[in-house]
């Protein structure tokens, strides 16, 4: 029997939706129809709660339900050092054609920390920027080799390419994070600072991971 509510409940329900009446409030949903397997019936499956329906202030949108912890992975520094480096990333994989994305990667690391290790590599956009390299259990001679010259060019050339504004940088990128929240990826906002240097040294921050 089809339900009989008011007008203004019924304006809010479209195609694949359906209102469920507890008590005096309404409350919104999404559905489809599924057929009973060998029946020529068919079931009504919900798909999600969508909000609540009220005569005064309409139709009110669910909040979004956090589940599971919220993750951040450094980015702010990793991302700008990765955004004036290509040259030397370059050089890197003509040196070491197997490794080089991995060498780079940990050079990248070891100037931001001071050291460079499989937790590190996982909790940095650097994972998301080589999502193919795996962390090796050890490191052969020559690819520390590799790490410390590429870390070495980064101190020479870091400073070169920010100048005096090198220590805002070192204190306000740090705070710029990549939140994953229910399995979607946002940049975390930008500060004024942070938003004035990124322009000064054309850093763009546009990426189709948290824009999808």
């Amino acid at each position: 029997m089809k339900a009989n509510y008011p007008d203004w409940v019924m304006k809010h329900k479209k195609k694949g939706t359906y209102i469920n009446k507890v008590g005096d409030k309404y409350y919104l949903y999404a559905a489809h129809s599924e057929r009973i397997k060998g029946t020529d019936k068919v079931r009504r499956i919900s798909d999600g709660y969508l909000g609540r329906i009220t005569e005064k202030e309409g139709f009110i949108p669910a909040r979004d339900k956090v589940s599971g912890l919220p993750i951040a992975y450094e980015i702010g520094l990793s991302y700008a050092i990765l955004s004036i480096t290509n040259e030397l990333y370059e050089g890197l994989k003509q040196s070491y054609p197997k490794y080089g994305e991995i060498i780079y990667a940990c050079a990248i690391l070891s100037y931001i920390y001071g050291t460079y290790n499989k937790e590190l590599f996982q909790q940095s956009y650097l994972h998301f920027r080589f999502p193919d390299v795996p962390y090796p259990t050890s490191f052969t001679k020559a690819q520390l080799t590799g790490i410390e010259r590429g870390c070495r060019m980064m101190k020479e050339r870091i400073p070169k390419t920010f100048g005096d504004d090198l220590p805002q940088i070192l204190t306000y990128f740090p705070n710029i994070r990549l939140l994953m929240i229910n399995k979607k990826y946002y940049l975390s906002p930008l500060s004024e600072s942070a938003l004035t240097l990124s322009q000064k040294y054309k850093i763009d921050w546009r990426n189709p991971l948290w824009q999808k």
